[in-house]
C-alpha cells in the first residue's frame, strides 16, 4: 500500500497570475506550509476520490481514469477540503501521483512530472493557483517568486528562525476558491503587489504576519467586527500570539509552542465553530510512503 503524505498550505498574500497557458498561470506571494499533513491511502476500488469521508464525485479526468482502472485515493486531514489550507492541491499531488505510478510503471515518479500534472488538476479544477509547488518543496516559510508547477515556476524557503506552532480555526461561512477568485481577483492584485514589494524589503515571519495581516483587511477576509472578536479572544494571550491573519473562512493563528489549546478554547468561545490545533512549520515537502 502507497501512502502520499502532503504538507497544507495556507497563502497570507497574493497575486494572481494568468499566463498563456497553465504552465506561467499561477499566482506569486508567500505561505506557511504545515505538518501533520493530509494523508491519503492509494488503494484498489472504484469510489470517487474521497476526503474526511466525503466523496468527491466527477473530480477530474484523472480520477476518473483511476477510478476506471480500479483505483483510487481515500484522504484524511486535519482541515476540510475548502476552508482555505490547500487540500484540493493536496487532492492535485495524491492523484497525479497515482496516476503517474499506474500509467508509467514507477514507484516514485519525478517531483517535476508529478507537479506540473498536480499544478494543471488544480487549475482544472479551480482548487487554487500556487499551493501544489509550495507543497512539494515545503520548507516552513515560502515565498512564491514565479508562477507556474515545478520546472517553471519557483517557490523558495525563507529561514524562520522562531519555534512556533499554528492554530487553524474555522469561520461559519464559506467561500469557495471559485467564487473568491471571479470576486476579488483585482483586488488581490492591487493589494498583492502592495504585500508582495513590503515582504521582500524584510523577508521573515515577523514581516509574513504583518502584511497578511493587512492583507487579509485589504480584501475582506479579516472585516472589522472579526478583528474585534480576535483581538478579544487573544488579548489575555497576546505576549506568546506572533500574530493572525486570515485566509478565505480560515482563521490563521500563530504563537509559542503549547499554546495551542488555549488558543482553541479562547477561539471556540469567540467566533471559530472548529479548530485545529497544533500545526508545526512543515520542513519538508510531499512524502511517499510504502507500508
Amino acid at each position: 500500500m502507497t501512502l502520499v503524505e502532503v504538507p497544507l498550505n495556507v497563502s497570507g498574500f497574493w497575486i494572481p497570475v494568468k499566463g498563456s497557458s497553465y504552465l506561467d498561470t499561477g499566482s506569486l506571494g508567500a505561505s506557511l506550509t504545515l505538518h501533520p499533513p493530509a494523508v491519503f491511502r492509494v488503494s484498489r476500488g472504484s469510489d470517487p476520490p474521497s476526503i474526511n469521508g466525503v466523496y468527491l464525485e466527477d473530480y477530474h479526468q484523472i480520477s476518473e481514469y483511476l477510478r476506471a482502472r480500479g483505483v483510487t485515493i481515500y484522504g484524511s486531514s486535519p482541515v476540510p477540503l475548502g476552508a482555505g489550507s490547500a487540500i484540493s492541491g493536496a487532492i492535485a499531488i495524491a492523484l497525479a501521483y497515482t496516476y503517474l505510478s499506474l500509467t508509467e510503471g514507477e514507484d516514485s515518479p519525478s517531483t517535476h512530472r508529478a507537479g506540473v500534472l498536480a499544478h494543471k488538476i488544480e487549475l482544472d479544477t479551480r482548487g487554487g493557483l500556487g499551493d501544489v509547488i509550495c507543497q512539494l518543496t515545503g520548507g516552513g516559510l515560502l515565498l512564491r517568486r514565479r508562477a507556474g508547477p515545478p520546472g517553471y515556476g519557483e517557490a523558495v524557503r525563507v529561514p524562520v528562525e522562531e519555534d512556533v506552532e499554528v492554530s487553524l480555526g474555522l469561520l461559519s461561512r464559506r467561500l469557495t476558491t471559485k467564487e473568491m477568485l471571479e470576486r476579488y481577483w483585482s483586488t488581490f492584485i492591487r493589494a498583492g503587489y502592495k504585500a508582495y514589494s513590503d515582504f521582500l524589503r524584510r523577508p521573515s515571519l515577523h514581516t509574513f504576519l504583518e502584511v497578511a495581516r493587512r492583507f487579509s483587511a485589504e480584501v475582506g477576509f479579516l472585516t472589522s467586527e472579526i478583528a474585534l472578536k480576535l483581538d478579544k479572544a487573544l488579548a489575555p494571550l497576546s505576549e506568546r500570539v506572533l500574530g493572525y491573519f486570515i485566509k478565505k473562512s480560515l482563521v490563521v493563528v500563530v504563537h509559542e509552542p503549547g499554546l495551542g489549546g488555549d488558543v482553541r478554547d479562547r477561539l471556540m468561545n469567540e467566533l471559530c465553530y472548529y479548530v485545529a490545533t497544533p500545526f508545526r512549520l512543515a520542513r519538508e515537502g510531499v512524502r511517499l510512503v510504502r507500508t
